[in-house]
């Protein structure tokens, strides 16, 4: 079922590489930066944009790119705050909406497929077979917060209504959330990004809707927003109904059209200089060898007289040690990356009055959001 193609996509990436000068110019030590990821700043490369289709919303795309890249050749954005590149796709992309621009925005962690949560790989095949009668027996149970309505398509959107509770309350469904905030979205991108461990490669959708098309040949559905629901008010929200794909035949599917942005990481300036740090060693043990200083005395050349074998051993366990590193820092590197980018877009957000707490308007969803704030990640792996 979530195999139908139901989106005409295209995507920018963003290349992102690590500013290894200091602030004096002089370029940082390529050890530390391996072992220890031990940098501050990033340097914004080029975007790079690719399509299957030629519509003319990507062309308008493509064009902006070409533009983007042509300020970031001439240095007129030099070293840019990522939110502000956000931020310029923004105003260039979302303009008269009745001239079909993007108007919906999803903002994810990390660049995870496009699926609902009930229907992730996680979600015991058992539950999802009996959702409905599970989903009826808490409406019995709690009938002055939620109603049963069976799947029709002609009761959809009510029903939306419905498994929209129930997802606010934390139960799986077949929803994802959108929202007409693209800032909204680029907040939901970096919720949670100080706890992260691990690299990723934020994540932002942009979503060209005609409401009332997409609703019928597609999969959109704009919910009631209601007093009972805050959170949808306050996200601008809407949903992707996967429970649409019922009764809907791919021949009859309008295809949205989504842009993705990610951001995509250049860590090799690092690895080329351990690699030349490396060569020069080997260089110099080359020196040390008295294989190597026969082969050049048959080559004509005059050989160094170098010997020690304490010098050659130490070399040796230099190169062996680059080896590693290069192994290994990608990862740091890429780690590091990751929270910079994720904190300068949280920072600037902040702001502009774009508060990670507005976004959980409810008590009980408000007390959870404070608490996790509080909570070393390692305890709440154990709990």
């Amino acid at each position: 079922m979530l195999s139908v193609k139901l989106f005409s996509e295209a995507e920018i990436k963003i290349w992102v590489r690590p500013r290894l000068e200091q602030g004096d110019g002089a370029q940082q030590d390529p050890f530390n930066l391996a072992q220890y990821g031990d940098f501050s700043h990033y340097h914004i490369e080029r975007l790079e944009f690719k399509s299957a289709t030629s519509n003319g919303l990507f062309s308008q795309v493509k064009m902006v790119v070409a533009k983007i890249n042509q300020m970031l050749k001439n240095g007129d954005i030099q070293d840019w705050n990522i939110f502000y590149l956000y931020k310029e796709l923004i105003q260039q992309l979302v303009k008269d909406r009745s001239q079909g621009y993007f108007n919906y925005f999803r903002g994810q962690f990390d660049d995870w497929p496009l699926v609902p949560s009930l229907f992730r790989n996680n979600t015991k095949k058992s539950f999802i077979t009996t959702y409905d009668r599970i989903y009826g027996d808490i409406a019995k149970e709690y009938p002055d917060i939620l109603s049963y309505i069976p799947y029709s398509r002609e009761r959809a959107e009510a029903r939306a209504e419905q498994l929209a509770m129930l997802q606010h309350y934390g139960m799986r469904t077949s929803l994802l959330d959108i929202t007409k905030n693209p800032f909204i979205a680029l907040q939901f991108m970096v919720l949670g990004y100080a706890a992260a461990d691990h690299w990723h490669v934020n994540s932002f959708d942009l979503y060209a809707i005609d409401e009332e098309r997409h609703a019928e040949e597609n999969v959109f559905v704009a919910v009631v927003k209601n007093d009972r629901n805050k959170r949808i008010k306050a996200q601008k929200g809407a949903f992707f109904d996967y429970d649409y794909l019922n009764d809907i035949k791919e021949t009859q599917i309008h295809l949205i059209p989504r842009l993705k942005v990610r951001v995509a990481f250049d860590v090799s300036d690092v690895d080329d200089r351990l690699k030349d740090q490396q060569g020069e060693f080997r260089q110099l043990l080359g020196l040390l060898r008295p294989e190597e200083a026969s082969h050049s005395e048959e080559q004509g050349q005059t050989p160094r007289k170098l010997s020690s074998p304490l010098l050659a051993k130490q070399l040796e366990g230099n190169i062996k040690d680059i080896d590693e590193l290069r192994e290994k820092s990608p990862d740091l590197m890429k780690t590091r990356l990751s929270f910079l980018l994720s904190r300068d877009t949280s920072q600037k957000l902040q702001e502009y009055f774009y508060l990670e707490k507005n976004l959980f308007p409810d008590f009980d969803k408000y007390i959870v959001y404070l608490q996790q704030k509080n909570i070393e990640p390692r305890e709440k792996l154990n709990r």
